[in-house]
């Protein structure tokens, strides 16, 4: 562990304007990776539509998240998760919340 973060500039102003983010680590990737399974989210454009509204910025891959950015996903997916308790055997056709064409028949 360094002490950049007290680094202090020319003139006693900081050298950058923000803390430097740290990188996410594979542990964390894996962790995203299975509370996206655990919620029962296997599509890969939803889980980079959610991934991406997290951040609020386009991603190509996880690894491009910063290790303060992939919490906020993590608790994100996370609490959905919870928020929606899947009952046993039920699909995501089961679960839909709006009405469709054939519902209305």
């Amino acid at each position: 562990m360094t002490n950049a973060l007290f680094d202090i500039g020319p003139d006693d102003e900081p050298t950058e304007g923000k803390i430097p983010s740290q990188p996410i680590r594979d542990e964390q990737i894996a962790a995203i990776r299975e509370a996206f399974t655990s919620a029962g989210i296997d599509s890969q454009e939803r889980r980079q539509e959610i991934t991406q509204s997290c951040v609020v910025r386009p991603l190509a891959s996880l690894r491009e998240l910063s290790a303060a950015e992939a919490h906020r996903v993590l608790k994100r997916v996370k609490d959905n998760a919870a928020a929606k308790p899947r009952a046993v055997g039920a699909s995501d056709w089961d679960l839909r919340e709006e009405e469709t064409w054939i519902d209305k028949l």
